[in-house]
This record gives structure tokens, C-alpha cells and sequence, in this order.
């Protein structure tokens, strides 16, 4: 059928979306291609896109896309909101769309894109993203999307808009799955949904529980790495999840995005969660894992957040110590209620908070990763460093830069001599040493 250039940006469960776009496509005889260099040759291009940090970045997609292959037809998939149609449309009104429940129909409404129509697909009945074909991007990476949409309904967010209220998937489901993947040599699950932690609350059970079914039923020698989860959720099975964090197989890693460290800024959020909840957790974890990593997300400049708002922020990841930390400048999105809130920050200031968090976190996480200089680390080559190097995760997903004759899957035993923000540099090591 011909060969389709595939881009995808965003979350995991995007990633997700884009691997089952193309085993779909591989099975209708479209041979696919993550990344290409710019020439012709491709029957069309299809780009998986996400707009919850606002639209930007995807136009940026779209317009790259056309000016590297202005002749081939385009589909634009994923994250796709009202906002992002009509500026689609005056970039090209040819240009075709569909929704992020379109997958399994992405073959079909490709052929037709194909064949000269422009199509606005905008359907948004729900299907489980389970048991479709896949061609991973990563051999040892299984993405496995748990669940759709979410409970909460945050002042600043359109992502409730795009993906509905919450929509568990049934756990004997995301086991089988699970069963597949690490039966096909996959070393690394990520379980992932727009809001892990609230995983289940449809069904009558919860993340910790759909874990522990996996790590029963799903034998080999994998990891689970947990995806972002609210801190109000977690809290409520906090227990559970430390005794699921006890079995080896588990990343001792939490992605909990806090967004602020101003409860006034987290009431104007609808974020229903408070900073100190947010402490109690990484306390929590901290107090019972020597080794536990936390990652967290801020968002700068959300209208009304003063010096003193902006500042709490900023004491709370110096406190937290966070592995990551996704810092985002306050977009206001058509639809929500933070776009019309009074005390909108000026961009000028947007941008000097973010700088300020960066040199904080980076300041924080060096000092952070300095801490395991001269330790030895069990890790899992898992994908291309830069510098010709490999990257492998230790045991609580923390990034090891190391050199040598490796592979994808590896798993050595390194010793850290070194750190950076971002990684940890380390050598191999014998068991002996």
C-alpha cells in the first residue's frame, strides 16, 4: 500500500496509540516509519500530536511537516480540541483529522486521505486500547494504557474536554496484555492512562491491586513503571502501594505532579489536592525506600499566582528533591475556566518564572544525583544515550549513562562515578567488585 511517515509527541499513552497505529497500518500493507529523512516517496504522513500544554507545539509539528513534504496528504491525530481544528484548517483546509477514539478506524480513513478526501473525523465513542496490533518503537518497552479520561475536572486542563470522564479497563484485560508483551521479550511495562491513580475507582478496585494481579500472573524478568498518578488519589491506597513497591519488579518511582506549592493556587487549579498532601506522600515513600524517586510536574504563571505563590513552588521541590520535574508556562485554553480568571501573568513573567524553576530544579536534582557517587546499581539498558553512550534505569527508573559493547535489554551492574541534572555516569563493574 505504500510507505507512511508516523510522528507522534506528548504522553506514554500517545506513544501507545502511535505503536497500535502502526501495527494496524502494518496489517492493511502500509509499511510505516517512525522517523525519515525529508524526501519523497511517502503515500501520506500521520501526525499523533498533543495539545495539553496548550497548542504550539503541535502547530510547530504541522507546519514542520508541510514545509519538509508540502505535496503528500496529512492526517493529524491524538490530543485534538475544537481550538486546534480551526487553526489546522487555516494552515491548510485540506488537511485531515481524526480524534484520539479513532484508532482502530485509522487504516480506513487513511485510505481515504490517500485517495484525495479530506476527512473531519470527530467521533468520540470510547473502545478499550487493548489486544491491537502493535510494532513498539523501543523492542523492550511494552506500553500499556490501563484506562481513559479521569475523575477530576482541573480549571486549566482540556484534556477531560478530549478524553471524557474516567473509563477503567477490566484488570483481566490489562493482564493478558501485560502476559503478551513480556512474553515478547519485553523488559520495561508502563502502565499508563491520563491519570494512573485513579485507575480502577470505576471498577471498584485500584492501581495497587491491578499491580499485584500482573506480578502473580505475568512470570520473567520485567519492571513496572506506574504512570502519573493525582496526589488526593494516591493517597488514598498509599499502604497498598508500598507493599507493591516491595517486589523487585517494580520501579520504585512515583510520578506525582503537584503543580504548585501554593494551596491558594492549587484551590484556583481545582486541583483538590494540597501541598501537604503532596509532602506527606514523598515522606511516605522516602521514609520506607531508601532509594524511591519522585517526579513532579509545576505549572508557572497561573493567573493570580504572586511572588509569594510563585516562591512556595520553588521551596517545594527544593524540599522534595524531585528525580524530574515537567515545568510549564500557564497556557490558557479556550473552553476551561482558567482562561477566564482574572490576574492573567504577562508573558514576560511566565518566562522569567520558568527560567528561576529550572536553575532551581537543576541546582536541586544535581545535588540530588551527586548523593550516589561510589554507588554500585543493578541497571537496565533500555535505550541511545548521547555521546555515544548507552542509558540504562536503575531500580527506582533513574537514568545511568554508561559506555561499552551493549545492547537494548542488557542489564549490568555499574558503578556511579559521576552526575549530572539529568543522569547518573557510571561503569560497568563485575559482581565481585
Amino acid at each position: 500500500m505504500g510507505r507512511i511517515l508516523l510522528y507522534s509527541q506528548g504522553c506514554s499513552a500517545n506513544l501507545s496509540e502511535s505503536e497500535q497505529i502502526a501495527g494496524l497500518l502494518a496489517e492493511n500493507d502500509f509499511d510505516v516509519e517512525f522517523e525519515a529523512t525529508i524526501g519523497d516517496g511517502f503515500k501520506a504522513i500521520i501526525l499523533n500530536l498533543c495539545t495539553v500544554k496548550g497548542d504550539s507545539s503541535a502547530l510547530k509539528a504541522v507546519r514542520n511537516a508541510k514545509e519538509n513534504y508540502p505535496k503528500i496528504p496529512m492526517l493529524v491525530t491524538g490530543c485534538i480540541t475544537q481550538e486546534l481544528i480551526v487553526a489546522l484548517q487555516k494552515i491548510d483546509p485540506k488537511i485531515s483529522v481524526a480524534s484520539t477514539h479513532a484508532v482502530e478506524r485509522i487504516p480506513d480513513i487513511l485510505k481515504k486521505v490517500i485517495a484525495g478526501e479530506t476527512i473531519l473525523d470527530t467521533q468520540k465513542e470510547h473502545s478499550p486500547k487493548l489486544g491491537l496490533p502493535k510494532i513498539r518503537k523501543n523492542p523492550i518497552v511494552g506500553i500499556v494504557s490501563i484506562a481513559e479520561g479521569c475523575t477530576d475536572a482541573c480549571s486549566f486542563c482540556s484534556t477531560r474536554m478530549v478524553k471524557g470522564r474516567l473509563r477503567s479497563y477490566a484488570p483481566e484485560q490489562v493482564v493478558k496484555e501485560v502476559k503478551i508483551l513480556t512474553e515478547s521479550g519485553c523488559k520495561e511495562i508502563w502502565l499508563t492512562a491520563q491519570d494512573a491513580a485513579c485507575y480502577g475507582f470505576d471498577l471498584g478496585t485500584d492501581l495497587a491491586e491491578l499491580v499485584k494481579q500482573i506480578l502473580s500472573k505475568a512470570k520473567g524478568d520485567y519492571r513496572i513503571r506506574m504512570g502519573m498518578g493525582n496526589p488526593r488519589h494516591t493517597l488514598n491506597y498509599s499502604e497498598k502501594l508500598a507493599e507493591v513497591y516491595k517486589d523487585e519488579r517494580v520501579f520504585r518511582f512515583l510520578h506525582l505532579p503537584v503543580q504548585s506549592g501554593s494551596d491558594k493556587i492549587l484551590q484556583a487549579m481545582k486541583r483538590k489536592h494540597t501541598a501537604q498532601d503532596y509532602k506527606k506522600l514523598v515522606e511516605f515513600f522516602y521514609s520506607r525506600f531508601s532509594d524511591f524517586a519522585i517526579s513532579t510536574d509545576i505549572i508557572v504563571g497561573f493567573p493570580g499566582e504572586t511572588e509569594a505563590d510563585f516562591q512556595k513552588s520553588l521551596d517545594i521541590i527544593k524540599w522534595s528533591k524531585p528525580t524530574g520535574c515537567n515545568r510549564t508556562r500557564f497556557v490558557p485554553r479556550r473552553g476551561t475556566v482558567a482562561a477566564t480568571l482574572p490576574g492573567q501573568i504577562p508573558s514576560v513573567e511566565k518566562y522569567k518564572r520558568s527560567a528561576e524553576l529550572t536553575k532551581i530544579f537543576t541546582e536541586t536534582a544535581l545535588q540530588n544525583n551527586s548523593g550516589y557517587i561510589g554507588k554500585k546499581l543493578s541497571i537496565l539498558i533500555d535505550e541511545h544515550g548521547k555521546r555515544e553512550s548507552w542509558i540504562g534505569r536503575a531500580n527506582n527508573y533513574k537514568p545511568v549513562a554508561v559506555r561499552g559493547d551493549y545492547k537494548i535489554g542488557d542489564r549490568i551492574n555499574a558503578e556511579i562515578k559521576n552526575a549530572e541534572p539529568f543522569a547518573l555516569i557510571g561503569e560497568e563493574i563485575c559482581l565481585t567488585q
